[in-house]
């Protein structure tokens, strides 16, 4: 399919959207914009990826259209390897399929297939030894003899969205507690996740939290491809390791602290 074929109309139909900023701020202080950055995936999991240097609210269809670059099957997903878990029903509304996470910094590096894969390897670890507060796998999703997805429960909120709703209910005690317990788990198989933040846990209806996103988890000292996000590490690390977690833990127990002192 070209891009001109392909089903979109606007901003909302793409996935990532992101801005690309300098690390210099112009006289005012603010960040100099560089340029955007998007990606589409359509139905039968074939990857786009474009950029422009307009802001994101000033692309039109068009623009859009005339930037998305078809991405090669091996650039995006890896080849399946024998004996993983394989998702063979059809996706519903109580699962969530994870996708590629599409990034100008690995296009075209063949990083893309390894981090997915890395991830495949966590999760099959990690349901030989399963622990409550840690999402649900349900295996791969195969297309073209190639990951295109990982297959997960789904839950309604993450605990970002779920305690800017307000904290009035909630027990921050019992979620810290359930939270670090599944991040014990992880360090007794000798692995850190790496990127602990309110967004990378989800909550079910009765407020139970879940620890989801390993592609940055991994085997303590391993060289990592993807670190922490900014705001949840104290400062820039390179290799997986235990303190990443108790500082980011720490860092969220901060957050639930001061979300409870606004309710």
């Amino acid at each position: 399919m070209t891009a001109q074929a392909l089903p979109i109309k606007s901003t909302r139909d793409l996935w990532p959207l992101s801005e690309v900023y300098t690390e210099e701020d112009d006289e005012d202080g603010n960040p100099k914009f560089l340029f955007s950055t998007f990606g589409f995936i359509t139905e039968d999991h074939v990857a786009y990826f474009g950029e422009s240097k307009l802001r994101k609210f000033q692309l039109t269809q068009k623009d859009i259209i005339e930037a998305l670059k078809l991405l090669p099957d091996e650039d995006v997903y890896p080849v399946a390897p024998p004996n993983i878990t394989v998702f063979s029903t059809p996706l519903n509304s109580s699962v969530f399929m994870k996708g590629p996470g599409l990034n100008t910094v690995f296009t075209g590096t063949g990083v893309l297939p390894k981090l997915i894969l890395q991830e495949v390897e966590i999760m099959e670890l990690l349901t030989r030894n399963p622990h409550p507060h840690i999402v649900r796998y349900h295996g791969c999703l195969i297309r073209r003899s190639r990951i295109v997805g990982l297959v997960f429960d789904r839950y309604p909120d993450t605990l970002w969205h779920r305690l800017e709703k307000g904290a009035q209910g909630f027990n921050i005690e019992d979620c810290m507690s359930k939270i670090t317990s599944a991040v014990h788990h992880l360090h007794s198989l000798g692995l850190a996740h790496n990127d602990l933040m309110p967004s990378n846990i989800m909550v079910d209806g009765d407020d139970i939290p879940v620890v989801i996103d390993y592609g940055s988890c991994q085997p303590f000292g391993n060289l990592l491809i993807s670190t922490g996000t900014p705001g949840w590490v104290d400062e820039y690390f390179t290799h997986s390791a235990q303190k990443n977690d108790e500082i980011a833990l720490g860092k969220i127990r901060i957050w639930l602290e001061s979300k409870r002192g606004q309710d």
